[in-house]
């Protein structure tokens, strides 16, 4: 009976552990299907992983500043708001993205060059530079040299893109 109880309370912690696991690196798993959708135009699968609303009110508040920052916070609100809500489209945002090296395909047309080995540049290097770091258990913001994207949790292990910062 005591070898019965030990293998049950062995898969209760492998099962929290991979739990655990599964909602720490839920970012990850969520950038990745976003990048793919990004890269393949899959509009319907990039959609299920962006706060549309929640973005445009980040971009107007980017735009315009936020509500009680100046006098004609108003006028600057409303003018930004129009913008944005012309510009936040499921399109544009994989286009930012997309050419904000998120998810750069190469080209097929272009030809391969070869080069001489000792000209090669090491691995990596044209490749930009993104880094993770969270900002509290339900932020995660990802950025490199030219755009930052921040996803904020939408339940147990599932986030959504909610801001851009440019």
């Amino acid at each position: 009976m005591a070898k019965k109880s030990k293998s049950i309370g062995t898969a209760v912690l492998a099962a929290a552990v991979a739990v655990a696991a599964y909602w720490y690196w839920s970012p990850l798993l969520v950038m990745h299907q976003m990048k793919e959708a990004v890269r393949t135009h899959d509009v319907e699968a990039f959609n299920r992983h962006v706060d549309f609303p929640a973005l445009r009110e980040n971009m107007k508040d980017n735009i315009a500043g936020r509500p009680g920052d100046g006098a004609l916070d108003g006028l600057g609100r409303l003018l930004g708001g129009v913008v944005v809500d012309a510009l936040v489209r499921p399109e544009a945002v994989m286009f930012v993205l997309e050419h904000g090296d998120f998810a750069k395909q190469k080209r097929r047309d272009e030809p391969v060059a070869e080069a001489p080995r000792e000209e090669a540049p090491p691995p990596g290097e044209n490749k930009p530079k993104w880094v993770t770091e969270r900002e509290g258990i339900n932020r995660f913001v990802v950025h490199n040299d030219k755009i930052s994207l921040v996803l904020v949790r939408n339940g147990f292990a599932d986030w959504k893109l909610s801001e851009l910062r440019l």
